[in-house]
Parts: C-alpha cells; structure tokens; sequence
C-alpha cells in the first residue's frame, strides 16, 4: 500500500535562525512527488515539493525551511503524497514552532531508565520528538538524594535499580541533537538515612520533637531554609551537578507534606518561604539555568508564584477532583505568576483514555501543558515514574493529534495567551474559555455533555456528541472572519464557520464538538483603525 508513514520535525522546537528539517517516511511501491505546505494559522507560507522513489522499502524524503526571525510562533504542516497522474495517495499532517526559548511553552517529557548499556536511546527521543517534547525531567536518575553523583560509572540507587553515569550522558547528547533541554530531579529536603540520621541538627522535626520522614526509614527530611547547613549543602550538590554532569537546569520537588515543620532546636521552619529562598539562591548561582518548582496539591503556590521559577509546575491529586478546577488551577497559576507558562502533573493510567483526554483539553484551553509522555513514548499514569505504561495505537494517535494541534495553534494556545474579557454564551455543559492575543479571540469549547461535573481520577462515560453548536460573543470589536478546528478530527486545519453579527455580538454557528473544538475569530483592525 502506499502511503505516508510519518511526518516529524527533527527537534523539539526550533529558535529564530534555526533551519527546520522535515522528514516524510513513504512506503510502498513506484514514483511519487511529495508536496509538504508550511502554514502559519490560516496563512499559507511556504511550498516544497520533491521526488521519491520507493522500491518495496520504506523511503524517507526531507525538506529545510527557514522561518522568519519571529517568536514565538507555531507553523503547521500539511504533506501530499502524489502519483504520476497527479492524484493524492495519502496525507499527513504535523507541527513545529520557533521559540525564544523551551521554557517559552515547555513541552515537558520524563526519561527514568538510566540502566547500563541502553541501545535505544536514540529511537526513545526520536518518538519524543514526534509529540513536540522540548524539555525532559530526568527522574531518579541520582546515586543518594543527599549525593546525587555517584562514586563509580555505574551504580544502585536507593530502590537497587542499577544504574549509569554513561547512559544518562548519553540520553542527555540525544535529546540535545533534538533540542530538548534536560532537568536534573532534586528533592528540596531529602536525604538518606543513613545522612539523615548522622546529622541530627540539620533535620526537619514535628511539633513533638520526632524526627520527620518519607517512607518507612527510606528517607529523611531536612531544613531546607537558606543558609543552614543542609541548604548549604544541598545548592553545592546542584552547583556540581551542574558542571560535571550535561544537565541544563534543576527540578525540584517536594512531597506537600509535612506543612509544618521545626527545626532541630524547635523553632517553626517557615516552607513556603525556605522553598522560594532555595529557588532564589540556586537562580543567584546559575542565572541562566532553568528551574523549576513542584507545588504538590497546589501547595504552597501563593509563595511559588513569585519565586525566580522559569514555569510553573503543579502536581495534582485527586482531593483536586473535577476538570472544572484544574482549569481554575492553571488560570490562577498563570495570571498571578505575571504570565509564566503553567505545567501540571496528574496521573490517569492508559485504560481512562477519557479521562486524558477532557484533562488535556482543559489544561491546553487554559494555556497551561502537562507532563504526559517519556520514555520509548509511554503513559506517566503513576508518581513513580519508572510505573509508565505503553500507549494502545489508538491513544497514541490521540495523543499525537493533541501534541500537533497545540504546538500549531501555540500563538492562540500557549502562555503568551490571555483570558479574554469577551462574554461567552453557550450550553450549560458546554465549557468555554476565551483566551486573546493581539488581532485574535480563541474559544476553546470542551464538551462535557452527558457527564456534568464528572471526576477526573474515575472512570465516565465520553462526552455526547454535538452538532450545529451555536454560541454568542460579545464583543465590540470588528470582525474579519471566524474559524473552528478541532484535534479530534484528522482535518485539524483552519476552517471557515457561519457567523453573523448585531449589535456587538457574534453568533457562531460549530458544525460538531467531539471532546475539544475551538473557535478562532480573527478581527479587522483595519475596520478598528477607521
């Protein structure tokens, strides 16, 4: 059969002056012309166009484009395969975006399997790239919380997985041939305990005077305020990880309990101030290292919204339990952090397919991302990262039309996105989110009909289809033309809806709403400049 395999941009993201190569996999038998079309929004900006010849093997074709200087910005690629009579065979369609920089819009990934003599790192970040990863947190890749280097090339970490120094270089070369950055795992106030129990004084303790701990004597936790001597000496660890270690930045975790500690003389240690002052020292050594914080539970991110973090990340449970509030989570977050792109960890295992894809779609409608996909392209559906699952082909392509559609729309999508002031009248289960950019409103439609104020962390049915949806915008500015896309169809192109206008408000008519449809209106500033 011919037909298109796969279309992939060969990084994560590309910054201004990058020069994108594009790749399209063909199998099947005879001469075909390949015609790949660059589109920006509904703008068509680029055609190219070569020959392939394929014998029975699968042959692959490249195209190079450079984009203008200007970020960020998604582009969207449409790829023809075409026989010598001139008719389209097959099509396939993906995305890329140039940006200031990965933590602009993090696409954020994991990598945990740090095992000697790995042979497939190269094809683990290739499938990254096809989701648009641009950074990656490695996960439990350290040798002791409190020692992350290890002593020797190769060696056990805590659990006894064994391990290797040369393996996490080598994923850490392969994902910046791709242009993912790379985030070494650091537990703010973990230590061994076997550290933990020869340092008594520099531990966190309850407000009885007992020790405190993660696990059954796994781990022991210590103060982290600035200047004490765990602080110390944790900020020298990052510093040498750092330079002896090919990371680009530090992630930092905590466990969201306890929220109230003391120290070792019984003094009440203040967390959420000790969190943003680690933040601050680490950033005060290495400005140009990218950080990040985990606010578990959305704790304490009053205080993390000002911390020196290059994103914010909120790692969700179920006592945050509706779609509803992951969407007001992702807002808060952003709006009050002056504007920083918003990650959120939650863990859905690959058999709520549902599930994943309502809380994707309210996330992205929100601006924000997710920590999703990592190693070999699995399912993160658990807070111990190595428990990933394999992806079924159906949730993959899923989840790849999701990747695409973000990172194609990003301009409308991403953090550089604001929420709109523009009322919005729709169905009552029918969620919309208006967000702005200058020249644009987009309303991101979320389909929960059928199942209301649903849980996010069980199981439910999927939304009812709709069709010849209709919704009112009030705006009073003018309109040029109005658009609706969707990921949830093969065609996630720009295409022109019926709409209509009176007296400041638009009616638009959706032709159909799966789970996640937006409705892009691109305004006339000529008509607002008369």
């Amino acid at each position: 059969m011919n037909r298109l395999v796969d279309v992939c941009p060969d990084k994560g993201f590309y910054r201004a002056g990058d020069t994108v190569l594009l790749s399209a996999a063909v199998s099947g038998t005879g001469a075909f012309t390949v015609e790949c079309q660059i589109s920006h929004l509904a703008t068509k900006v680029a055609a190219i166009t070569a020959p392939i010849l394929v014998t029975g093997d699968e042959g692959t074709v490249g195209f190079e484009w450079l984009p203008p200087p200007v970020a960020p910005r998604g582009y969207g690629v449409d790829v023809q395969l075409i026989d010598r009579l001139g008719h389209t065979v097959d099509s396939y369609s993906t995305a890329f975006d140039v940006l200031p920089d990965w933590t602009a819009y993090p696409r954020y990934g994991f990598l945990s399997d740090f095992a000697p003599h790995r042979s497939d790192m190269a094809a683990t970040l290739d499938e990254l790239v096809r989701f648009h990863i641009n950074g990656l947190q490695f996960y439990d890749w350290q040798y002791r919380h409190d020692d992350p280097i290890a002593p020797s090339i190769e060696f056990d970490d805590p659990l006894g997985r064994r391990l290797s120094l040369e393996t996490i270089q080598g994923l850490a070369d392969e994902a910046r041939k791709r242009g993912m950055a790379t985030m070494a795992y650091v537990a703010v106030y973990a230590a061994s305990a076997a550290f933990w129990r020869a340092n008594p004084q520099w531990a966190l303790y309850d407000d009885s005077g007992k020790p405190l701990k993660f696990g059954e004597d796994f781990l022991g936790l210590m103060n982290p305020t600035r200047g004490t001597q765990w602080a110390n000496h944790l900020q020298q660890r990052c510093d040498e990880i750092l330079a002896d270690l090919p990371f680009d930045g530090i992630h930092i975790d905590q466990y969201g309990e306890p929220r109230t500690a003391f120290d070792a003389s019984g003094n009440l240690v203040e967390l959420p101030a000790a969190f943003v002052e680690f933040v601050t020292e680490f950033k005060e050594r290495h400005p140009e290292s990218p950080t990040t914080f985990n606010a578990v539970k959305n704790w304490p991110i009053e205080a993390l919204v000002s911390a020196p973090t290059d994103f914010v990340y909120i790692e969700l449970w179920p006592d945050t339990p509706t779609y509803r509030a992951i969407g007001e989570i992702v807002n808060a977050a952003h709006t009050e952090s002056g504007g920083k792109p918003v990650v959120i960890a939650l863990y859905l295992p690959k058999d709520r397919p549902i599930n994943i894809r309502l809380a994707d779609a309210v996330i992205i409608a929100n601006g924000g991302s997710r920590i999703e996909l990592g190693e070999q392209g699995r399912l993160l559906s658990d807070p111990y990262f190595p428990l990933h699952e394999a992806l079924s082909p159906g949730l993959r392509d899923v989840l790849r039309r999701y990747s695409d559609f973000r990172v194609r729309y990003g301009d409308l999508l991403g953090p550089t996105s604001t929420p709109s002031r523009s009322r919005i009248r729709s169905a009552d289960d029918l969620w919309a989110v208006a967000r702005d950019v200058p020249g644009w409103i987009t309303i991101n439609l979320v389909n929960m009909s059928g199942i209301g104020e649903a849980r996010w962390d069980e199981a439910h049915s999927m939304p009812q289809q709709l069709t010849d949806v209709s919704i009112d915008i009030d705006t009073e500015t003018a309109v040029r033309q109005v658009w609706w896309a969707s990921p949830d169809r093969n065609d996630c192109h720009l295409k022109p809806t019926k709409w209509s206008t009176e007296d400041g408000n638009i009616h638009v008519t959706v032709p159909a709403i799966d789970y996640w449809t937006i409705v892009v209106i691109e305004l006339d500033s000529e008509k607002e400049a008369s």
